[in-house]
């Protein structure tokens, strides 16, 4: 299978896509052209809500220490660091590590971020949030 990896102006277009196909899609079998605006409008709303939600990731830092080791050895596909970091985890100490590590590890591109990542990780397994 391939992977689809888009970039963030290709992800905007399918989005625009995506609401506009929704509104004429609705506009058509309802027989109201009020739902072109109505149903994209509504579907953002209802985006944003679900984003809001305080869904928080429980997981042990031994099995969040396996997930980061896959972006380390470039083993996690096109978007395994996103789905390592972007869900709040339950642990506070893990949660405040994973704020501090978005922004300084998403590109592993020189040997000294990849040493200092490899040491956060064997912290992880042993159980200690550096």
């Amino acid at each position: 299978m391939m992977a689809l990896h888009l970039s963030g102006r290709q992800g905007c277009l399918y989005l625009l896509a995506f609401l506009l196909a929704s509104g004429f899609l609705a506009a058509y079998f309802l027989h109201s052209t009020a739902w072109l605006i109505v149903t994209p409008a509504v579907l953002v709303i209802l985006m944003l809500l679900i984003a809001m939600l305080p869904i928080k990731r429980t997981i042990t830092p031994q099995k969040w220490a396996d997930k980061l080791e896959k972006h380390l050895l470039g083993t996690d596909g096109a978007w395994g660091w996103d789905d390592a970091t972007s869900v709040r985890l339950a642990d506070e100490r893990l949660e405040n590590l994973r704020s501090r590590l978005i922004p300084h590890f998403d590109l592993l591109n020189t040997p000294e971020k990849r040493d200092e990542f490899r040491c956060i990780i064997e912290a992880l397994r042993r159980g200690e949030v550096p």
